[in-house]
């Protein structure tokens, strides 16, 4: 049997949503694998439906510098303890303090390191000063790391162009369990737009906020769900045709979905989103950005429609002239291409045969 630790130093958002998917081994080879976990103590609860006892936790305040000692001690002790073979780290934070970690406890235990950015740090919008400060750590970093997963085409190439060793790199796009069709709640003439993530730069909610402010309708109802990670930082200003909602249950995204006739994606940076791939195979079409990995996922007047990254006045555009009866066709493109090439069980197996591959 092997034992997987998944580590994070934060799970919010669709890391949570990643690790619970991939806690249920393929089908037949659950008695070949135990999973353990090593989290924030206050973000347990985004790991619902997993048994508390296979997760350990670290105490977490923000992210600051003794949250990270804790983070890095706790992990230490966890691995001692548990003696994993397969170490999997999410998100950049865990990826450093996690590698570091191994590397420094290599004379008493040597798990096999898998890590999965979820979007690496110089995909962000920064200075090219940062962005070669990000890209070196993670060159550094990666002689200690068996597999780099990453969740889009886009990614891995990027990835490839700041010399991170493409046969290090296996892609494996996220996938989302079976849906099946339900039709859309609501006999409403109203456009039912919907917002789902932390309102913040990287989401784009500016755009949002800006281009929707520019549409003359007044069919258009919006509803914004999230919070931001510094709410003094931004403004929710009082519109009438817009809901503000805080971080829901899953249950409730899925009957906001249920009612919406489009999913608004208006990111300047993503790994790949979580978000959309639940709206879509909900049946949701998806206006969004043309950044990174997001075409991968929307196409064009199929699933979809994408706009120049940032640019609100052409997402104004497009909210200016959709139709109902247009949306919901593309809804129905959505559901099929998600059933077609980002299913849950595909996305299970590949990572499961990572980490069962006898050599990398």
């Amino acid at each position: 049997m092997k034992k997987i630790l998944h580590v994070a130093e934060t799970i919010k958002g669709g890391v949570a949503t990643v690790i619970r998917t991939i806690s249920t081994p393929p089908e037949g080879d659950a008695r070949q694998y135990e999973l353990v976990y090593l989290i924030p103590f206050d973000q347990k609860k985004e790991l619902h439906g997993i048994d508390e006892k296979d997760i350990r936790t670290f105490s977490r305040n923000k992210r600051d510098v003794i949250s990270l000692l804790r983070f890095a001690w706790q992990l230490i002790r966890v691995i001692f303890k548990e003696k994993p073979d397969v170490v999997h780290l999410h998100s950049t934070f865990s990826g450093v303090i996690g590698r570091c970690v191994c590397l420094l406890m290599r004379p008493w235990r040597a798990p096999k390191i898998i890590y999965c950015p979820h979007a690496f740090s110089f995909l962000m919008e920064s200075s090219p000063v940062k962005q070669k400060v990000y890209s070196l750590v993670e060159r550094l970093l990666q002689k200690v790391t068996d597999v780099i997963i990453c969740v889009s085409q886009y990614e891995m190439d990027k990835a490839a162009s700041f010399g991170i060793d493409r046969h290090r790199m296996k892609l494996i796009y996220n996938g989302i369990h079976y849906r099946s069709d339900e039709n859309k709640s609501g006999e409403s003439t109203d456009i039912q737009l919907l917002f789902v993530g932390r309102l913040d730069y990287q989401k784009g909610f500016d755009v949002l906020l800006k281009a929707f402010a520019e549409v003359e309708r007044t069919d258009l109802r919006l509803t914004v769900v999230g919070s931001a990670v510094n709410e003094e930082s931004v403004e929710c200003p009082a519109i009438d045709a817009v809901e503000y909602l805080p971080w829901v249950t899953p249950a409730e995204v899925n009957e906001l979905y249920k009612t919406a006739d489009a999913l608004i994606v208006p990111s300047r940076w993503e790994g790949f989103a979580m978000v959309p791939l639940e709206g879509m195979a909900m049946g949701v079409p998806v206006i969004a950005s043309d950044c990174t990995s997001l075409p991968e996922l929307v196409t064009d007047n199929i699933t979809g429609y994408l706009f120049s990254t940032g640019d609100y006045q052409a997402l104004a555009n497009i909210l200016l002239n959709i139709k109902k009866q247009k949306l919901f066709e593309l809804g129905t493109e959505s559901r099929k291409k998600v059933r077609e090439r980002f299913s849950a069980t595909l996305m299970i197996q590949q990572t499961y045969d990572v980490y069962s591959a006898q050599t990398y």
